[in-house]
C-alpha cells in the first residue's frame, strides 16, 4: 500500500466535525479515511453521471433511430467539417 503524503484542509461547522467523529467511533476507522472514502465515492459519482446518459425506452428508441438514418450533409455543415478544429477534447 503506497504512503498517504497528500494532505487537504478542510473548514467546517462545529456541529459537521461532531457528526464525524461519532461516525468515525461508530465505524471504527480513522476520520481521515472516513472523509477521503466519501469524497471519493462522490467524486466517482459525478463523473459517472457526466459521462452517462439516461434516457427513457421512447427517447432512445428516438435517439437509436436517429443514429440509424444520418441527416444529409448540408453546405453549411460541409462548411464547418472542412474548418480548422479550434477546441480540444476533454481528457
Amino acid at each position: 500500500m503506497e504512503a498517504k503524503n497528500d494532505r487537504i484542509q478542510l473548514r467546517i461547522q462545529p456541529e459537521v466535525k461532531r457528526l464525524l467523529r461519532e461516525a468515525v467511533a461508530a465505524s471504527h476507522t480513522t476520520l481521515s479515511d472516513l472523509v477521503s472514502q466519501a469524497a471519493q465515492a462522490r467524486a466517482v459519482e459525478i463523473l459517472t453521471e457526466r459521462d452517462r446518459i439516461a434516457l427513457s425506452p421512447k427517447a432512445a428508441q428516438t435517439f437509436a433511430d436517429a443514429l440509424s438514418q444520418p441527416s444529409a450533409v448540408n453546405a453549411r455543415l460541409a462548411e464547418a467539417l472542412g474548418s480548422p478544429q479550434t477546441f480540444q477534447w476533454l481528457e
